[in-house]
């Protein structure tokens, strides 16, 4: 089997027991022991997916084989994770997880002892598995495998952030976990710190019955009713791991996740003083409208989670947002967050005389669209780069920050490979509806003239 494919930009992810096996992920986990020397002390954690629990083992056995000390936390969210590998003195961290994506997939996420993910490092132990040649501890040298509980890892994240968040005036919200992760500790958080919680969709189960893992306007209708029906201040939706989240304003409207991100900037940029917000390049033309009024400076980067973390390090950003509902507040630590910047929100709107749809409302909009564009995992990449080579040839003004962020005097378009699926994103924002078809069609010819020229 090739499984060079299911190594992503910044994770593994693949079909369960098709395109990854028990036995190929104590491979993964004897190459990332490898890569780690054989030795120090990682941290392991799972989401609820129904095949996370055999793949934790799996690759637990795998890694400790090579001499590391495996300390195993199961069921926790992503950032809960993060949190106790950065706290607890770990070298190296791995979270079994699929994120956002269907029910039968599964992956793993490496994580550096910040609690930050692995980008370029990926490669590398990707590049150990395939050639196959791992450290193996002699028998009496091999790493201890120690259970830490679950219950111990939320508590402490928990109590971190009690101590740095007070709700000035009680407030109702409800939280839809979506039947992952964030079910174990964020309605705990809302609750002790004195909000009125409301749960839908709030156990955990690995088949995601109440709804698709992603958070978004389209998978959102059971909490948005429940906002509205219940006269809620607003609601959150998490994905299955607990690192996105998606908010619901007190009308039972979606909010654009950059509208939220530029809430939260204004918040820090206010307490904190001037600094650099961070914005993926899929992020709306408002964040550079709106951020300089507040003294923040907007810096672009590319799409994914821990290329966003890379940056806050690089740039010393005070705050980072992702279109995608991924958020980071380095006040508190490097890695996203979504419960942590929930708490906030509501924290801000605890403070506030306006409902979060006053709040909202008074940021401008414009119309912005994506869509997806389905193009083979072994072809994608090739005809990203014809697609720019066709641009460039026409004289497009253009980022290739990540992908080819096409610039117009009235809008934007960009065209980007999927770190994760058999796909090129195209994102597109303009000034009027009508522009936003235009430019829509014309990135769809482009990617129809490229797919063509590599298929030839």
């Amino acid at each position: 089997m090739d499984y060079e494919h299911i190594f992503r930009a910044y994770d593994i992810r693949a079909v369960f027991n098709q395109e990854i096996t028990a036995e190929t992920v104590t491979r993964i986990g004897m190459a990332f022991g490898t890569y780690l020397g054989g030795g120090g002390r990682v941290l392991v954690g799972r989401d609820p997916r129904t095949s996370s629990e055999i793949m934790e083992q799996a690759f637990v056995s795998g890694l400790a084989s090579t001499g590391c000390d495996v300390y195993v936390t199961g069921l926790v969210p992503i950032p809960v994770a993060n949190f106790k590998v950065l706290t607890g003195g770990f070298d190296a961290g791995a979270y079994i997880t699929a994120s956002h994506n269907p029910p039968e997939y599964n992956g793993i996420r490496f994580r550096h002892g910040d609690g930050s993910g692995y980008t370029t490092q990926n490669r590398e132990v990707r590049d150990i598995f395939l050639k196959g040649e791992f450290v193996q501890a002699p028998w009496n040298r091999v790493g201890q495998i120690v259970q830490y509980p679950s219950e111990t890892t939320l508590k402490e994240y928990s109590d971190f952030l009690k101590e740095r968040f007070e709700f000035k005036k009680p407030f109702r919200v409800v939280l839809d976990a979506g039947n992952g992760a964030a079910s174990l500790v964020a309605p705990y958080l809302f609750r002790d710190l004195g909000a009125e919680v409301s749960t839908i969709h709030s156990y955990p189960d690995g088949t995601f019955p109440g709804r698709p893992s992603e958070p978004n306007d389209r998978t959102l209708t059971d909490l948005k009713a429940a906002v509205v029906s219940m006269g809620a201040d607003f609601g959150v939706g998490y994905d299955g791991d607990a690192d996105r989240c998606a908010f619901v304003d007190d009308k039972g409207r979606t909010c654009q996740s950059e509208k939220i991100g530029i809430i939260i900037s204004r918040d820090i940029l206010e307490r904190q003083g001037p600094g650099t917000i961070i914005a993926n390049v899929e992020c709306s033309m408002i964040v550079e409208e709106e951020i300089p009024k507040y003294g923040g400076t907007v810096q672009r980067v590319r799409v994914g989670d821990v290329f966003v973390a890379e940056a806050i390090k690089e740039h010393s950003a005070l705050f980072a947002m992702e279109t995608s509902a991924h958020y980071f507040m380095p006040e508190l630590y490097v890695f996203d967050d979504p419960m942590a910047v929930s708490l906030r929100l509501g924290e801000i709107l605890s403070r506030s005389e306006k409902k979060l749809s006053e709040l909202m409302d008074e940021i401008p909009s414009y119309p912005k669209r994506a869509e997806k564009f389905p193009c083979p995992d072994r072809m994608k990449f090739k005809v990203m780069e014809r697609i720019i080579e066709n641009l460039k040839a026409r004289g497009a003004e253009m980022d290739l920050t990540d992908g080819a962020r096409v610039v117009f005097r009235d809008g934007w378009a960009l065209l980007r490979p999927s770190n994760t699926t058999p796909l090129i994103r195209c994102t597109v924002e303009a000034a009027t509806e009508a522009r936003l078809q235009e430019l829509l069609e014309e990135m769809k010819g482009e990617f129809e003239e490229a797919m063509k020229d590599v298929e030839d």
